[in-house]
């Protein structure tokens, strides 16, 4: 059954703000969200003082790191120091990883929908200390089901998906050389992000075919950048959102991964991989009445490129096995028939975790997408969140 929200109270996006996406940006946390949160507050037509619910996913991901060590760590505690807000009535801070960047926008609208606050902030941080290796693993011990691969130098990110990634181009027939079709894209894209990391960096194709190997068949480029910047976004109600500038994307439907089936917790198969992700999407079109043919701002995660054709085909906008033929730039780019992560995505736009897909899909829904932004915008979806572990939300224009 669809979900429903109380007359006048569907969640929508009304502003959007970023700093810049760099790589060892010689600027704080603070001042990155600070700029972040003012500006997207300024987009909504609103001010610091209207906040009343902050929402945020802190966890830097990128490595050793302490709970709550400031010098990586933005979570509710420093954003509540970096702005003079007057009364913040409510406020999460998610860790579940499995709700990834799409937790503050889901726990944001549910929020707003019971009315626990009337104008929430969601923000998210990227950084990635110097000196430190991407998801470099620091314990000696390897506990659980890490028994079985961390010793192996299977740890979270794209050394663990080299191997669902080598039984897709089996099962499927697929090859390597076909995911230039949206590594490119993604690149291509980002040359229109003013924010982007990756813009005036253009690479070619000889550039991916003979990229540095990370871990057989994936190689640098087919892994984010880790990178320092802060999305923001502000979200309110249906009655409210009638006062601010730009209204769009009222939530519809959201679900998060099916995390009972998982059977290792960490080397899935292709095959279980591909029915969580299913049904994932399955349940967030059925919480929304929506289906994948009304969606046409799509957004899908993509910090390690094998991703990006394994949520294409879960969420149906890709046949089964064939996302690898599927995701082209004909079909794929901005001028093509189903745009795909219009922003550059993760790989584009650097690592922030997925919340650039949340960003562009509010701007999209917005129309403040400059010159990225598409004619046709009815439906969007954004999904956050790796193989096994994601979720999920859809929006509507009206």
């Amino acid at each position: 059954m669809p979900m429903s929200w109380a007359p006048g109270k569907r969640p929508v996006f009304v502003g959007a703000g970023s700093t810049m996406v760099r790589r060892y940006m010689p600027r704080s946390h603070s001042a990155n969200a600070k700029d972040a949160a003012t500006a997207a507050i300024a987009d909504a037509g609103l001010k610091i003082e209207d906040i009343d619910g902050i929402f945020i996913w802190a966890d830097p991901n990128w490595g050793p790191s302490a709970v709550g060590d400031p010098k990586v760590w933005l979570d509710v505690a420093h954003v509540m120091q970096v702005m003079p807000w007057k009364n913040i009535k409510f406020w999460l801070q998610p860790e579940a990883v499995a709700a990834g960047s799409c937790s503050g926008i889901q726990s944001a609208a549910l929020a707003l929908g019971a009315g626990a606050c009337n104008y929430a902030l969601v923000i998210r941080t990227g950084h990635h200390p110097a000196g430190v290796r991407y998801r470099q693993i620091s314990s000696n011990r390897a506990a659980g089901n890490a028994a079985f691969t961390q010793p192996y130098g299977h740890g979270v990110g794209g050394s663990g998906q080299a191997v669902s990634y080598q039984a897709y181009l089996s099962k499927y027939g697929a090859k390597r050389e076909s995911m230039w079709g949206y590594v490119g894209t993604a690149h291509d894209n980002a040359q229109l992000n003013p924010n982007a990391v990756w813009k005036g960096r253009e690479i070619t194709q000889d550039d991916y075919l003979n990229a540095r190997l990370i871990a057989y068949p994936m190689n640098i480029f087919d892994n984010d950048m880790p990178c320092d910047g802060v999305h923001a976004v502000v979200m309110t109600t249906e009655d409210r959102a009638k006062n601010t500038p730009h209204p769009g994307g009222y939530m519809s439907g959201m679900a998060a991964i099916n995390w009972e089936l998982r059977s290792t917790g960490a080397a899935e198969t292709l095959e279980n991989l591909e029915d969580m992700g299913k049904r994932m999407a399955d349940n967030m079109y059925a919480s929304s009445g929506f289906s994948a043919k009304d969606v046409d701002v799509k957004h899908v995660y993509d910090g390690f490129s094998p991703m990006v054709w394994m949520w294409l085909e879960a969420f149906g906008f890709a046949p089964k096995g064939e996302a690898h033929r599927w995701a082209q730039p004909e079909t794929i780019g901005l001028k093509g028939t189903d745009p795909l992560n219009m922003s550059g995505g993760n790989l584009g736009n650097g690592r922030v975790h997925g919340f650039t897909h949340v960003l562009e899909c509010a701007q999209q829904m917005m129309g403040t997408a400059g010159p990225r932004q598409l004619e046709k915008v009815t439906v969007g979806t954004v999904e956050t969140g790796p193989f096994g572990n994601g979720s999920c939300f859809l929006v509507t224009k009206e």
